[in-house]
């Protein structure tokens, strides 16, 4: 009698912690992301009041058009910009089969953000537009979640907490709550680069695929994932002593690497079906000006003859010459998949020209985990960093919401 007791006794004591298991969880995960949720929100809604503030009180003095293009709200319309169009177009009537008389073409925007959009706009009734900033929004604060767990695991948590500061309020950090693809692309990036690192081979795949249908800049995970691939086959087992990995494990790296490349093959017969030209996303970046060249030469030219360098493309040049130092401490810090990642997301964009290179910059993360890393010993330079970074944010955002060409 005395034991059944006990055993009452402790059912009745451990079912209380068994039922709020899911809540301590729940509480343990957001106070290790506090910085992520804090930075996430508090960053978010500074730049709607810039947005807010300008669009009551600096464009009535201008001669800017104040058209509502996107949505008869203005704390929305001001999230669209530029490219939006395009991407709104493609969620609503999908690919041309012309390019217009000006040779511009939405081949060169790829399908998985509007499809996304489109999808969530017949499922919810939103619009195209504002299901664009919905997923906009919740891909920036996964993808926050997921560069600090990755700068952990990396570095430290000091530099998870920094970096994520870091993007909240980099200049130029409210593209990732706009219409843009650059909140799903960091998603898809961080998540596949995570799962690489784990050496969860297929699952990285397809990860993989999603950023490639998100951003042709995704193939460039095929780097990581080659050299992991290598590691573990050759690489680590050498010098570990490693067993072989198993055939299923063998398979499994090989599929893995498989529906990037199928993603990026699909999209290629689908535009060769719908414009007859397999290559139209690459050959339609000449009616915006872009060519491809060498990226080294472009930068030293603008270096040597800055008054080559457009008035527009200014912001794009010193961001470029600024990743190109953080690549240098990059290599010495001898992390190898990092780095060919960071080399691939930085040289191709360059190679095509200087322009919008301070955008395509926001979503480089591991240049953000290597200055986060470097700011992480020094807490008087990081608070500096911090507050001039959000400052020429705030600045940003008032250009952004003018739509003015120097925040393209």
């Amino acid at each position: 009698m005395v034991d059944g007791g006990a055993a009452t006794e402790s059912v009745s004591t451990s079912s209380p912690r068994a039922r709020h298991a899911p809540l301590l969880a729940l509480a343990g995960m957001l106070r290790h992301y506090s910085v992520v949720i804090y930075a996430v929100t508090l960053s978010r809604l500074a730049l709607l009041v810039v947005g807010l503030l300008t669009e009551t009180y600096v464009r009535p003095v201008t001669t800017l058009d104040g058209a509502l293009r996107f949505s008869p709200h203005h704390w929305l319309n001001i999230w669209g910009a530029w490219d939006t169009g395009w991407y709104v177009g493609l969620a609503k009537h999908g690919y041309q089969s012309l390019a217009g008389a000006d040779g511009q073409a939405n081949w060169a925007f790829f399908p998985a953000y509007p499809a996304l959009a489109a999808g969530m706009s017949s499922v919810t009734g939103l619009s195209a537009f504002e299901a664009m900033l919905v997923i906009s929004n919740l891909s920036f604060l996964a993808a926050m979640i997921l560069v600090h767990r990755l700068a952990c695991a990396e570095f430290d948590r000091k530099t998870a907490d920094l970096a994520v500061i870091l993007l909240c309020v980099a200049p130029g950090s409210y593209i990732f709550s706009a219409a843009y693809t650059e909140s799903l692309f960091l998603l898809c990036l961080t998540g596949a680069f995570l799962l690489i690192r784990s050496r969860k081979w297929m699952a990285a795949g397809t990860v993989a695929a999603a950023a490639v249908l998100t951003r042709n800049l995704g193939v460039g995970l095929l780097l990581p994932y080659a050299w992991a691939a290598t590691d573990r086959l050759f690489l680590g087992r050498a010098a570990t002593g490693k067993p072989a990995p198993r055939p299923s494990e063998l398979v499994g790296i090989v599929a893995g690497a498989l529906p990037p490349m199928f993603a990026l093959a699909a999209f290629m017969l689908y535009l060769r079906s719908r414009t007859g030209d397999a290559l139209a996303f690459v050959h339609v970046q000449k009616a915006w000006g872009r060519s491809f060249g060498n990226p080294v030469s472009t930068l030293l030219d603008g270096a040597f003859h800055p008054d080559r360098v457009p008035d527009v493309n200014v912001i794009s040049f010193v961001v470029a010459w600024l990743a190109i130092g953080v690549l240098v401490r990059l290599a010495f810090l001898r992390r190898p998949r990092l780095l060919i990642l960071a080399l691939f997301l930085t040289l191709v964009p360059l190679a095509g020209g200087i322009a919008s290179f301070a955008r395509y910059a926001l979503v480089i993360f591991p240049l953000w985990l290597v200055l986060a890393n470097a700011l992480a010993a020094r807490p008087r330079l990081a608070i500096a960093v911090i507050s001039v970074f959000a400052m020429l944010n705030g600045f940003m955002m008032v250009a952004w919401t003018l739509v003015l060409k120097v925040t393209m």
